[in-house]
């Protein structure tokens, strides 16, 4: 007979799902708000991209190639990818300019709150800041 206040629920456009209207998500690809279930920190679109990279052709190891040199390998191509991490500062204060490594979008990103948390257009992670991440 009594039962507890769970807030407004809505319907998802994308799925039909319901869900809490304070969990829904403007999801940049799809242009609506939708459930949480929809809402993916990485799009679709981004997926579909990475799984269409041509693979580079195998090239014969030479005498020796052992797991080690395969680890070293990934572990350089990783500091590399970290290397990208497009932080510029922003003259007259303590904001950096931080571009996504995912969506190419351009947000201000403050190092000593650590705010955002994530990219505000596609929700993909930023990076760690380093000072010496700036060119």
């Amino acid at each position: 007979m009594f039962t507890v206040n769970q807030g407004v629920r809505a319907k998802c456009k994308k799925c039909g799902n319901d869900a809490p209207a304070s969990d829904f998500r403007m999801h940049y690809d799809y242009k609506m708000m939708v459930c949480p279930n929809c809402f993916k920190g990485i799009p679709e679109k981004i997926k579909v991209q990475n799984t269409a990279k041509k693979e580079e052709p195998e090239v014969p190891k030479a005498p020796g190639w052992d797991k080690e040199d395969e680890y070293l390998i990934r572990a350089a191509k990783v500091k590399k990818d970290e290397q990208k991490s497009w932080f510029q500062p922003i003259q007259g204060s303590q904001q950096l300019q931080c571009r996504c490594a995912a969506c190419k979008y351009k947000f201000k990103y403050d190092p000593v709150k650590n705010m955002p948390k994530a990219c505000p257009y596609c929700d993909g992670p930023i990076p760690k800041f380093n000072s010496n991440m700036l060119y």
